[in-house]
């Protein structure tokens, strides 16, 4: 199974993918993280987020972030005909969407939730450890977070 998150600069219609990353739950060596320099038209930016979440700046995704065009083919090289999931479906599908909707390229592979494919016992442990943990919210921290309490979750199963 291949997990994925994105960082991004608020929670608001406006806001845009910062940062994706992505691994594969059966090959820990499978994996990408990657900041994107934002779009022109992309200005909406949540001073909370950078500050108390994800403490990356704009300055820095101007400065080491990859563009939309090079961020979707990145993308689909890798994950062509694959379903990635997310703990944050709902959102992390839409940044990803705004991203190639960006560089009007279609994504090439599919994408899930994790709480579709993990079992209700499975399902409740995986809340209560997010609940519990601190997180890091970049997006890889993030991936390995969600594999670990997969593999917690199995272990306990």
């Amino acid at each position: 199974m291949i997990i994925f998150d994105v960082e991004a600069s608020g929670l608001s219609e406006e806001s845009y993918p910062i940062e994706i990353a992505w691994q594969d739950t059966d090959s820990p060596n499978e994996f990408d993280s990657f900041l994107i320099k934002p779009a022109s038209s992309w200005t909406y930016w949540d001073e909370k987020a950078e500050t108390k979440i994800h403490h990356i700046s704009r300055d820095t995704l101007f400065s080491e972030g990859i563009n939309a065009d090079k961020a979707c083919c990145r993308l689909n090289q890798k994950l062509t005909g694959k379903t990635i999931y997310s703990d944050a479906f709902v959102f992390d599908k839409r940044w990803i969407l705004k991203l190639f909707a960006n560089s009007k390229q279609a994504p090439s592979f599919n994408f899930g939730s994790i709480y579709d494919v993990i079992d209700t016992s499975l399902f409740q442990l995986f809340e209560r450890e997010i609940e519990r943990e601190v997180i890091a919210h970049r997006a890889l921290s993030d991936v390995r977070q969600i594999i670990r309490l997969l593999d917690l979750g199995a272990n306990q199963a």
